[in-house]
Parts: structure tokens; sequence; C-alpha cells
């Protein structure tokens, strides 16, 4: 088999649903038109060969690495060191208008994508280091007063983040609003440990919420809160669990990688939070886990890996790239090779995904990162290791 290497120039305990699964196991029925796939048949990687000079990124990459934010060219080769804090920075966000956000030393950061013109939107305390993450999350002076995981609203004029709550600062007015409070004092306080993504019309905030004190790193759950009312809780858990919005219709889909049931795939309205179950289905046989979905405005496809495994708690090692319509039929294999995923990042118009390799596989070692062309296209293994929080630039 062969790849594409692009060379760079010189400069378990799982959190089981068993109650879940036992419930559809006697009930549930395969999705009609829809056959199960034995995956051992599919190939490990593209044995197709093309030039790499030819391949060109959708748009410049950026990334942290060495607690700096980086920017690596469309050339798929060329990278830029972007920021030079004194301390590392923890995180970032790029708005729709091309201007950084980013969290370092518990401030709150702005600067445009040059590194230039840097402001501090807010400076918390100095907090001792803490590397354990179920530590941190239970940790009082962290939950109240650490500056972490900012996002840009989709029109790029507001900021939301997470300081003892969950907050929404205006950029014209420099004013930020408390949307949810973390209430040390009330039974059983719900906190927020992360924002995944603001929903496409910027009235709902994805996030991921626990409820205090958290004994275990799964008890986490993927929440969605609508700004001014009310939070729909645990429309899917956090361990394996990933997301697409589709902007046309106000629809969210979520997708779960570690569970083999059929809310491993599922379709979601927005505003009434009411989910209907598409994922494949085929009970005391095949258990089909979903990963990394993405809604393809141009053609009306949902594109998602898929595994199969004869376990429903023993995911597979491997996914395919596939296609669907919304409603679960219609399925389409895009591509005939298998990747073991950690994360991945879409193109914005869905024709290819960078995927972060969990594990070896034939010339790209863990830790790589490759684009994978919608079309079958060879893989390009990108000249890029040990970085983070990867995001589509702007010109």
């Amino acid at each position: 088999m062969q790849i594409l290497r692009h060379k760079a120039k010189p400069s378990k305990k799982l959190f089981i649903f068993i109650g879940l699964l036992a419930t559809f196991l006697s009930a549930c029925k395969p999705i009609p038109g829809i056959t199960s796939q034995e995956s051992e048949h599919t190939l490990e990687m593209s044995t197709q060969t093309a030039t790499p000079e030819s391949f060109t990124l959708p748009a410049p990459l950026f990334f942290l690495q060495n607690g700096q934010i980086w920017r690596m060219d469309t050339d798929a080769n060329s990278t830029h060191q972007i920021t030079h804090e004194n301390n590392p920075i923890d995180s970032f966000d790029i708005s729709i208008n091309g201007e950084f956000v980013y969290t370092s030393n518990n401030h709150l950061l702005t600067c445009n994508m040059d590194g230039s013109n840097q402001q501090v939107l807010r400076a918390g305390p100095k907090l001792p280091l803490m590397t354990d993450k179920l530590e941190s999350l239970n940790n009082i002076e962290y939950i109240t007063s650490a500056i972490h995981s900012p996002l840009w609203s989709p029109d790029g004029k507001r900021i939301a983040f997470i300081e003892n709550g969950l907050q929404i600062m205006n950029l014209e007015t420099g004013q930020s609003n408390m949307v949810w409070e973390h209430l040390l004092t009330s039974s059983a306080p719900i906190l927020f440990e992360s924002i995944l993504s603001w929903s496409p019309e910027g009235k709902h905030l994805l996030v991921s919420e626990y409820t205090y004190p958290i004994e275990k790193e799964y008890d986490r759950a993927i929440s969605l809160l609508q700004l001014g009312g009310s939070m729909s809780r645990n429309i899917s858990s956090i361990f394996g669990g990933t997301f697409a919005w589709n902007p046309v219709e106000s629809e969210l889909f979520l997708a779960n990688s570690k569970f083999g049931t059929e809310h491993s795939l599922m379709r979601c309205t927005i505003e009434t939070v009411s989910c209907q179950l598409i994922a494949e289905f085929v009970p005391a046989r095949w258990y089909f886990f979903y990963a990394h979905p993405f809604f393809r405005t141009d053609d009306e496809r949902l594109l998602v890996f898929m595994g199969s495994a004869n376990d429903p708690i023993n995911p597979p090692e491997k996914f395919n790239l596939i296609s669907l319509q919304p409603n679960g039929y219609g399925r389409n294999e895009l591509r005939n090779d298998r990747y073991p995923i950690e994360t991945t990042l879409w193109a914005p118009d869905g024709q290819g995904v960078l995927v972060h390799l969990s594990q070896d596989i034939n010339e790209a070692k863990a830790g790589s990162i490759i684009w994978l062309s919608t079309n079958e296209s060879p893989v390009v293994v990108l000249p890029l290791k040990e970085f983070s929080n990867l995001r589509w630039g702007v010109e």
C-alpha cells in the first residue's frame, strides 16, 4: 500500500449505556435500505498515486505548538509562528473577521491574524499548575477563577468563554453577560467544563458539562444551551461524542464512536431538541459506531466515519468515510480505506478532512495528520507533529 508524504522544505473503564442498550436490543431493527458491512474487507490505505506538489490546503491552517499559535500556508508546507507569549497559550479560536481570541496565564486576549494589535480583554488571578483533569474539575479555585474555552460567535461580534460559569462578551461594548453561573452552594451543581460550539444562527451553545463533584472523566455530557432560555442536558456522552450542524434546517447531528447502540448517530431538531435515531443497527450481529460527522450543504449529505464490531462496547480500531441522507438512508461509501482517528477537521466545503491519527498505519505514524479527500484521491501526510487545536483561517 502507498500513501503520499508531503515533505517539508528546509526553513476501559467505559461509561457504558447498558440500560439503553438493553432497552433497544430486542426492539430495534436495521434501517431499511441499509445493509451491514464487514469491515475486514476494506483496504487499510489508498493505493493510488499522485504528485504531492499538486496538493494545496483549502485555507491556511492554524494550530498550537510549543504553547504558541502557528500557521501552515496552503502549500501544506511552510509554517510560521504567530504569537510569542511569555506563558503557554491554552486554547484559541478564529473569528469570521480574521481575529484570534486565546487564553494564556489566565488572561483572555485578542490579536490580529499576524499577531499584531494584542489586547487583554480580561485578566484573572494566577492559578497553581494542575495537570490532573479530574482534580482541576473539582478544584474550587479553578471552577471560580479559571478563564478558558473561548469561542467566537458566528458573526464575530461576541466571545463565549468560561469564568465561574459561562459568559458572553460583547466586543462592541466590552461588557460580559453571565449566562450560566457556577453555583457551588446549590445541591449537585451543574458546571461547565468547556464550550464546544456555537450554533450557526448564534442562539445556542453546545457545551460539555458535569455535576459537581465529578468522580470519573466519563461522567461528562454534551448538552445544548439556549441563550436566554433553558438547557437540554445529556443529549450525548462526551466520551466518544462528536457533532455537526445543519445550518439550513437548524439541525444537530450527534455521533458516538464508543457505543454501538442506536444512539450512536442521532439527528436532532435544535429548537425542540427532539432526536431521531438514524444509526444502522443489526442487534445481536453487528454494532455500528460513528465519528466526526459533517453536513455538506451543497448536496445536503451527512458525511461521517463509520466502523462496525460484534460487541456494542468494543469499538473498532479503524473507520470508513461514508455519506448518508439526513434521515440515515442512502448510505454511500466515499473511500474504501480505513483509519484510526484521534480528531478531525473538515474542510469548510466538505470536500476533504484532516485526520489526526491515533495509531500507526503504514507509513503514517500515530500523531501524524493526514488529508483525506472525499473522492478517493491519494492520502497526503502533512509535515506536522505535536500540535493541538486545529483551526482553518481566513485570508
